[in-house]
């Protein structure tokens, strides 16, 4: 009982001396928090995670990909460390993402939206670098602790459907497209050329927000609300999510495989996030055509909208968890 009282206490004081997360902060802390929990039970890689990172744990290091971005609920420059990693890895804003069109099944390599720099190929290339057989990738270099911490947060940022699933328009902003339809052929798909973006639904606002933050932040904090607890109890949530792991959240196969089997895997669900909204009359950003084509829209939840994506994020942030300690020990207990 003491020891559940201190771990519970240790918990409680992380997240209460941080600020209000979102997914990119606070969900990243509670995915990197339920890995941190689960492998307790695999000594081995604990330890072995421990001496990579130096003593930290996964759910501190979870957001220091998007530290390096410079993003200000980091609350400080950059690191030292992250700086580092930054001017190495000149590709790294797009490391935490791909852009799969949502009327696609299932990610697929070379096709429109991916890249040899998404976070199907880091994820792949990260678990490669701690098993010590990194391939050739030249926009992706990374060391076995940068490896570690860039898992941590990608892990997360893979299981957020707008991470990987994308809505595009034709070079009117007139008609939802598929750029491996209409752009076939062309380089990159026709993408910011012929095609426009709307950028991982950045583009797509409901009021003061877009549809990408509503998934970030909002619906976390409704996943929380939906078991029981206010978007403060943290420590408590990730107690709650270990004791209730996700349904069909394991993994099999080769470890650098789970990555692109995670993202076909969400593809529906990123089809869900963006057929649940209705779209307004989308337009070019202040109605002129940029060097680079996108579309802005304003965008309306359908009823239940909310409720069903508060379930979502709750079985992503969940998985998200239980997969990184599950691919880690994969990795460290198979050498």
């Amino acid at each position: 009982m003491l020891y559940r009282i201190c771990v519970f206490a240790i918990l409680a004081f992380f997240f209460s001396a941080a600020p209000a997360w979102s997914w990119s902060g606070k969900g990243h802390r509670i995915v990197g928090a339920i890995a941190d929990e689960v492998l307790k039970k695999s000594p081995t890689t604990k330890a072995k995670v421990k001496e990579i990172l130096g003593g930290e744990t996964l759910a501190t290091v979870s957001i220091w990909a998007d530290c390096a971005k410079g993003f200000t609920y980091c609350h400080r420059a950059p690191s030292h460390e992250e700086q580092v990693y930054a001017s190495k890895n000149p590709e790294h804003h797009n490391f935490h993402y791909a852009d799969i069109p949502y009327q696609e099944s299932a990610y697929v390599d070379a096709s429109a939206g991916s890249a040899k720099y998404d976070a199907v190929h880091v994820i792949s290339y990260a678990v490669a670098v701690l098993r010590g057989n990194a391939p050739a990738n030249d926009s992706i270099n990374l060391t076995q602790r940068e490896a570690l911490w860039v898992l941590a947060h990608v892990v997360g940022d893979i299981h957020q459907p707008l991470h990987v699933a994308a809505l595009y328009y034709d070079k009117d902003c007139h008609d939802v497209v598929d750029p491996n339809i209409v752009g076939a052929g062309m380089p990159n798909f026709g993408i910011g050329t012929s095609v426009s973006e709307t950028t991982g639904g950045n583009d797509l606002t409901k009021g003061s927000n877009n549809l990408h933050h509503y998934w970030d932040d909002n619906f976390v904090d409704k996943a929380m609300k939906s078991v029981g607890f206010t978007a403060n109890a943290t420590a408590k949530f990730v107690t709650y999510v270990v004791k209730h792991p996700p349904q069909n959240w394991q993994t099999s196969g080769d470890p650098e495989t789970w990555s692109a089997k995670w993202a076909s895997e969400i593809m529906p669900t990123g089809r869900f996030a963006y057929e649940g909204v209705r779209l307004g009359q989308a337009k070019h950003p202040d109605e002129v055509q940029p060097t680079r084509l996108k579309c802005t829209a304003e965008v309306t939840f359908e009823p239940n909208y909310e409720s069903d994506a508060a379930k979502v994020a709750l079985r992503q942030v969940g998985k998200a968890g239980f997969r990184l300690a599950a691919l880690l020990t994969a990795v460290f207990e198979s050498q």
